[in-house]
């Protein structure tokens, strides 16, 4: 079965595992893991320079044969937010990663608007970090999901391991809300979400690219047993179909 890993990480410029980094070398790695496509997001970006991080990303996926599919990222709160998303749109980029946390703004202040009526116009959906307090909790992210019903938002890592039943309430209140259960959740925690919320709003993905190197292979264990579990028809939608649609692959 196909696999499309919805959530990896660049490295940063500072860390080891950068100056090391080889797309022949991810490809490889990707090839043994049976995963088919993964979508690449900066991680300096989100705490330094969003422009040039989002530059790397795509020199990191160019020449990858559509494997490796750009993220781009926009710190809100600057005034050309909604330029560089439609850069980013220009370039091919498939959705725009947001980090409330990391980057340190509210998803419920006004200068939003402009970044999501740009990402409407555009067709990228939002994939928004959840699971961690102030800015990041699901049901603040939802709100911005209601406030746009015509912006797709995926909760990245289902709220994690506090606030998992706001990211189920959030995808099943809000028809535009979509989760990826990715993160360090424990099995039983991803399985009740594949239980409680249809099967069209759920994807995967590993949060791999910085950390220990073994951590794909470990969530993607996880992933396969919960893909087990489901009819073959919610197994593919989980593991490719539905990050495909969301992205704007098929």
């Amino acid at each position: 079965m196909s696999f499309v890993d919805l959530h990896t990480h660049l490295p940063s410029a500072a860390a080891p595992e950068w100056s090391s980094w080889r797309q022949p070398d991810v490809l490889a790695a990707m090839d043994r893991l049976g995963i088919t496509r993964a979508a690449v997001m900066t991680l300096d970006g989100l705490g330094y320079d969003a422009v040039a991080g989002n530059d790397v990303v795509a020199r990191a996926c160019a020449g990858s044969d559509g494997r490796l599919l750009p993220l781009g990222t926009v710190d809100p709160r600057r005034p050309d937010a909604a330029d560089e998303l439609r850069r980013c749109a220009d370039r091919g980029f498939h959705a725009i990663k947001l980090h409330p946390w990391m980057q340190g703004f509210s998803p419920l202040e006004a200068y939003m608007e402009p970044v999501a009526v740009a990402a409407i116009e555009r067709g990228l959906p939002f994939v928004v970090h959840d699971g961690t307090p102030p800015y990041a909790s699901p049901l603040q992210i939802a709100r911005l999901a209601a406030r746009f019903p015509e912006l797709t938002v995926v909760l990245a890592h289902g709220g994690l391991f506090d606030l998992w039943e706001d990211a189920v309430a959030a995808a099943l209140r809000y028809p535009n809300v979509h989760i990826t259960m990715c993160g360090t959740a424990p099995l039983a925690v991803f399985r009740e979400i594949a239980r409680r919320v249809p099967a069209a709003k759920l994807t995967l993905g590993t949060d791999s690219g910085f950390g220990d190197p073994d951590l794909p292979r470990h969530r993607l264990s996880v992933h396969r047993a919960i893909l087990a579990e489901l009819p073959d028809d919610d197994a593919a939608a989980l593991a490719h179909r539905n990050a495909e649609r969301l992205l704007g692959l098929t």
